[in-house]
């Protein structure tokens, strides 16, 4: 009796630790991808590495840079989106594993529109977005 008490509670301790948890990833363009883990607030940008912080939901790309916008969570809270606020991010693609190429931002949206034309990028289009509401 003891050993079926046993292998019942060790069955349910391991499936509710491993492999059920929440997620998913959205690839912009070869190895970045936008994703979120467990709560869809964490949603980042990656390349390996967190390149921009939560929250992003917007970004698009073209052939040398990606730019995405992002609220940034509320202080001290993994879970609260602070919408009165935007950031915009410009990345310089790479082929590396690693970014090893400018991370620009955060920017307002000014900010971010003159470093557009620095760069000459034209008309960045979002076409990659999601929803602040859950």
């Amino acid at each position: 009796m003891k050993k079926i008490v046993f292998a019942v509670l060790t069955s349910i301790i391991l499936t509710s630790c491993f492999g059920f948890y929440d997620y998913e990833v959205e690839t912009i363009i070869d190895d970045y991808e936008v994703l979120w883990i467990d709560v869809h607030e964490s949603r980042s940008l990656k390349k390996g590495e967190t390149l921009i912080p939560a929250f992003v939901f917007a970004t698009g790309y073209n052939s040398k840079y990606i730019y995405s916008k992002q609220h940034p969570l509320l202080e001290n809270s993994k879970e609260k989106i602070n919408i009165s606020i935007t950031n915009y991010y410009i990345i310089e693609r790479t082929k590396s594993i690693f970014q090893d190429k400018p991370i620009f931002g955060p920017f307002n949206k000014t900010e971010f529109e003159k470093k557009c034309q620095e760069l000459a990028i034209k008309k960045p289009e979002f076409n990659l977005t999601f929803s602040t509401e859950f």
